[in-house]
Parts: structure tokens; sequence; C-alpha cells
């Protein structure tokens, strides 16, 4: 009996045990959670809120060095798959951009917009590199920051593409040195956000992609992909709910801890936050009317026909918390009566 008593008190105290590391490692798991909202409440409180233009050039230049670190800390190291998804839908699962009949052989010419580090660009220039027979295919990413593109052009070296990839200082809202009817693809990944003038960089954009006539066959497959945070609404569910917190919250208090700039993730925090749901930017690209140049010599604008895009799929990620909005560049006649 005595022996049975002292098995039944070890089993008792054994559980007791064990159930007191649970609570521990449980408390300690959720104790970063009340932190890190306190310290993003006390950011909001003394940090003055950034413009809504503060997305900028100079910002960048400030977090360049520890950008792709910092990028991957947040993003818990799934950026760079959501980065292959958008590379997959410009390029086509085999390479179809640089394969079908209407390019098979051609000169194919990608833009890749707020390029930043190049990420996006090397993955293009991967893709260009393992499926096109033209020499000529090439990858141009622009960026508003130098400092970003200082550290990118040292990974386009690394990845062996610099005779693919090139990067230059550029403002999605101003594409001068781009010609009309010029580009096959454009991606911009996590750009448009930090752009005040989201329907000026949009008809530039519209501009320099290839498009057919509006009255003539479709023959040309040029494409525009733009990959954007956005925050979860309260239909989400609970994950969505989590990733709602953790833009609000982690985000700026674990990007200003590790980047020492904590004004430069308010901003970002800000900018997700009033970015356009994904209807209504979809609403956004599908309704704009941009001013479209026609004639013999291609100078003239056209006065019966416009410019807008026609979004045909609209890829959700993260639980919601990152699109990937895929469109096609078309011209419209207006409707006169």
């Amino acid at each position: 009996m005595a022996s049975k008593s002292k098995k039944s008190n070890k089993t008792k105290s054994d559980a007791e045990s064990s159930s007191s590391s649970s609570a521990r490692y449980y408390f300690l798991a959720f104790l970063p959670i009340p932190i890190i909202f306190i310290a993003s409440q006390i950011l909001r409180n003394t940090i003055s809120s950034p413009a809504a233009d503060h997305g900028s050039g100079s910002m960048f230049d400030l977090i360049a060095n520890r950008y792709d670190f910092i990028n991957r800390a947040l993003a818990l190291n799934l950026d760079m798959s959501w980065r292959h998804r958008l590379v997959k839908e410009v390029v086509g699962a085999e390479g179809e951009i640089f394969t079908n009949n209407n390019n098979s052989g051609k000169s194919i010419k990608i833009l890749d917009l707020a390029t930043g580090t190049a990420d996006v660009a090397i993955l293009l220039g991967k893709a260009a590199a393992r499926y096109t027979t033209s020499s000529s295919s090439a990858v141009l990413g622009l960026d508003p920051s130098q400092n970003m593109l200082n550290v990118g052009i040292d990974k386009v070296k690394h990845a062996d593409l610099s005779n693919i990839v090139s990067l230059k200082l550029g403002d999605a809202r101003k594409l001068d040195s781009l010609d009309d009817n010029s580009i096959n693809a454009a991606t911009m990944s996590f750009g448009i956000r930090n752009v005040p003038e989201k329907e000026t960089a949009l008809c530039e954009i519209h501009r320099v992609l290839k498009k057919d006539s509006p009255s003539g066959p479709t023959t040309l497959e040029s494409k525009l992909a733009i990959m954007e945070f956005s925050e979860p609404g309260p239909d989400s569910g609970i994950m969505g709910s989590m990733a709602r917190f953790f833009i609000r919250n982690v985000v700026p208090a674990v990007g200003a801890a590790l980047s020492g700039f904590p004004k430069e993730y308010m901003h970002l925090q800000k900018s997700i936050n009033e970015f356009p749901s994904p209807p209504e930017f979809v609403k956004l690209m599908e309704g704009i009317k941009c001013r479209v140049r026609g004639g013999e010599d291609g100078e003239e604008w056209e006065i019966d026909t416009f410019g807008s895009f026609r979004v045909k799929e609209v890829v959700n990620l993260n639980f919601g918390s990152v699109q990937i909005y895929v469109a096609t560049p078309i011209l419209n006649k207006y409707v006169t009566e």
C-alpha cells in the first residue's frame, strides 16, 4: 500500500511539474505580445506622424544597408516566396513570356519599378537567363534611392547577371527615358503605396507597356504585376486578425528596434493602413483614363482614345495581407452620343 501511495504521489507531482512547465512556456511565449503592443503605442505617441510622401528615395537611403535583413525578419522570411510568386505571374510557370509564339526569339524587356535592392529584378534576370534564346533580353530596375541601388548592384554582380539586369535611378511617375510601347512586362513590389500620385505612375507604366490598337486583333502579351500589402478586413478570420495586429504593432516596433529609424517604420505601418483595399485598388486601376499618343509619327495626343488596365487576377497571400494584382494595359474609345 505504501508503495502504491508513493507512486501515486510521484505521478501527481510529475503532473503538477508538467503543468507548471507548460504554464511557464505559454507565459514566456506570449510575453512579447504586450511588450510589443506597448512599444508600438509609445512610438505612436512620441514620434511625429510621417507625411504621406515620406516614403521617398531619401527615406530608403537611410535604411538601405539593413533593409534586406529587416525585411526577412519582419516577413518571417516569407517575403522571398511572395516575390517568387510575383515573378511566376509575369514570366509564366514555364517561361511563357519568352517562349510563346509571339515572343519566341525576340528581345524581351521587363521593367521592375521600386526595385530597391533588386530581389525581384534578380529573379526576373534568372528567368531570362534560363528561358530566353535572345542575348538582348533585359531587365531594367528603377528606384529613387541610390543607396538601395548600390546594394542591389552588388547583389546583381554576385548573381552574375550584370549582362541581363541593369539598375538605374528613376521614379515611376516619370519614365522619360523609356519609349512608348517598349516594355513587355512591368513589376512593382511594395512600392506603389509610397507613391502619392498613384494615377500618374500607373499612366506612365501604361504608356511604356506594349499595347494593341483598340480595334485591332489581340497579339501582344504585355503585363503588369503589382504586389502590395493591405490590412486584412474584419471578416478575415483569426489568422487575418493576427496579420492585422502584426502590421499595426510588430512592424513599427521591431522595425524601429532593428533599424534605429523609428519614423521610417512608422511610415511603413501608416502607408499600409492608408492603402486602398483590394477592391478599391482594382477599381482605381480599371477606372483611370490615361492620355495616349497616336498619329503617324506617334507624337500626337489621341482625342477619342484613353488607356486603362484590365485586372485579370488578384492573388491573395499571407492571410490576406499581401496581394498581387495581375493586369494588362488596354486602350478604350470614348463613347459619344
